[in-house]
C-alpha cells in the first residue's frame, strides 16, 4: 500500500472535498445551459456553441499558469471558486438572454482554468509527499469522475423542478462551498524570484515543445477536437428528440459512473505496460466505443458512452501521472498551463465541430468526431513504437 502521512491524509481530504463541490457544479452547468438555451432558441447548434464558450478562456491559461507560479496557490485556488460563483449569480439574472448568457459562461471559464490547473497539477505535487501522489492522482480522478454524475443527475432534476434560473443559483452555490473548504489548505507562496512575464511564458512553451511532450499534446488535442464536448453533443440529441430532462441526466450519469470506476482502478490497470502502451490501449478502446456512440439506438449508444468515459478517464490518468513526474514542480504552475492551452483548449472546438456537424443526420453527425479520433491514434501508435526503440530520456533540465 502507498505509504502516506498524516499530513497528506488531511491535504488530499481537504482537497477531495472542495473538488467535489467545484465539479458538481461544473456538471450542473454542464447540463442546465445547454437544456436553457435549446428551451430558448430551439437551436442545437446555438445550443452546444454557448457551452463551448467555457473553453475559449483555455486560450489564456498561459498567463494563468505564470499568475499561478507567482502567487500563493492556495489563494489563486480560493479565488477562482469566488470567481466562478459570482458569474453564475449573474447568469440566474439574465437566463433569458442567450447572448448574454453565453459571455458568463465564457467569463466563468477564467476560474475553471484557474482552479483546474491549481488542483490537479500544482497543489498535488506542492503538499503531498512524493510516494502518495500516484494515490491522490488516482483518488482526484475518481473524485472529479464521481462528481460529474452527482452533477448531471442534479443539474437534470433541478432543471425540471425549478428551472434554469434557480439551477443558476444552486450552482453559484457550489461554488461558494468549494471555495470555503479550499481555504482550509495549507498556504502555498509563490516563487520568491519574479522574472518577466515574457520569460514565463517563454518556460512553459519549451516545455511544450520537449519531445516526451509534444507529442502527447498533439494527440491529446487531437482526442479532445473529437470527443471534448461529447456529454453536450448527447444531451442536445437527447433533448432534440424529446427525452425528459430528468431522464437525459440519468443516461448521463450511467456513463459517467463509469468514468469514476477507471479512475479509481487505472493504477491497477496493466501496471506491467510503460504509460505510452497504457495510453495507447486507452485510445484503441475509444476509438472502438465512439462507433458505437454514433449509432441510432439510444440505449447502443450509452453503452458506447459508458466505454468512453472508461477509456478516457483511465487514459487522463496515465497522462497526469506522466507528466507530474516530468515537469519539477517549480514550473509546474507555467508548463501544465501552456499543455493544457493545446490539450483543454481544444474542447470548445469540438463543440464548433458538433455544433456544425449538427447539419447532417445519422451517422454523418459522428464522421467529423470518428476522423479526428483516428488521426490521434495513428500519432500515438507512431510514437509508442519510436519510444519502444529508444533508450530511456534522462530527466530534463528545467527552463
Amino acid at each position: 500500500m502507498t505509504p502516506q502521512t498524516p499530513s497528506d491524509t488531511r491535504i488530499i481530504r481537504v482537497l477531495l472535498g472542495s473538488t467535489v463541490l467545484s465539479k458538481v457544479a461544473d456538471w450542473q452547468l454542464g447540463i442546465v445551459i445547454p437544456l436553457a438555451v435549446l428551451a430558448k432558441t430551439d437551436s442545437v447548434a446555438v445550443s452546444l456553441i454557448t457551452i463551448a464558450m467555457r473553453g475559449v478562456t483555455y486560450v489564456a491559461s498561459p498567463v494563468i499558469g505564470a499568475l499561478i507560479d507567482r502567487f500563493d496557490k492556495r489563494r489563486i485556488f480560493v479565488l477562482a471558486q469566488l470567481q466562478q460563483a459570482l458569474c453564475l449569480v449573474a447568469l440566474a439574472a439574465c437566463i433569458s438572454n442567450p447572448l448574454s448568457v453565453a459571455l458568463l459562461v465564457l467569463f466563468s471559464g477564467l476560474g475553471g482554468v484557474a482552479s483546474s490547473i491549481t488542483g490537479q497539477f500544482v497543489l498535488i505535487p506542492t503538499l503531498v509527499s512524493a510516494p502518495a501522489r500516484a494515490l491522490a492522482v488516482a483518488k482526484l480522478n475518481s473524485t472529479i469522475e464521481f462528481s460529474k454524475v452527482i452533477g448531471v443527475l442534479v443539474g437534470g432534476a433541478a432543471f425540471a423542478a425549478v428551472g434554469p434560473a434557480a439551477a443558476s443559483l444552486c450552482i453559484a452555490a457550489l461554488y461558494l462551498g468549494a471555495a470555503s473548504v479550499a481555504a482550509m489548505l495549507p498556504p502555498v507562496p509563490g516563487n520568491e524570484e519574479k522574472i518577466a512575464l515574457r520569460r514565463d511564458l517563454a518556460i512553459g512553451f519549451r516545455w511544450v515543445a520537449k519531445r516526451e511532450i509534444v507529442w502527447l499534446v498533439v494527440t491529446m488535442s487531437m482526442t479532445n477536437i473529437a470527443i471534448g464536448q461529447l456529454e453536450p453533443a448527447l444531451i442536445t440529441q437527447f433533448g432534440n428528440r424529446g427525452v425528459n430532462a430528468t431522464l437525459i441526466s440519468v443516461l448521463m450519469a450511467v456513463g459517467l459512473f463509469s468514468g469514476a470506476v477507471a479512475s479509481r482502478l487505472a493504477p491497477s490497470i496493466l501496471p506491467a505496460w510503460s504509460p505510452e502502451r497504457r495510453i495507447l490501449a486507452w485510445q484503441v478502446t475509444g476509438l472502438a466505443s465512439l462507433t458505437l456512440v454514433a449509432t441510432p439506438w439510444t440505449a447502443v449508444q450509452v453503452a458506447g458512452f459508458m466505454v468512453e468515459c472508461f477509456a478516457v478517464a483511465a487514459s487522463n490518468v496515465a497522462s497526469i501521472t506522466y507528466r507530474q513526474e516530468m515537469i519539477p514542480v517549480e514550473v509546474a504552475g507555467r508548463a501544465n498551463a501552456t499543455i493544457r492551452m493545446f490539450i483543454t483548449g481544444a474542447v470548445p472546438l469540438s463543440g464548433f465541430l458538433f455544433a456544425w456537424a449538427s447539419n447532417f443526420n445519422g451517422y454523418r453527425f459522428w464522421a467529423p468526431s470518428l476522423t479526428f479520433w483516428a488521426v490521434a491514434l495513428c500519432i500515438w501508435t507512431v510514437y509508442t513504437r519510436y519510444r519502444e526503440q529508444m533508450p530511456e530520456p534522462h530527466t530534463t533540465p528545467v527552463g
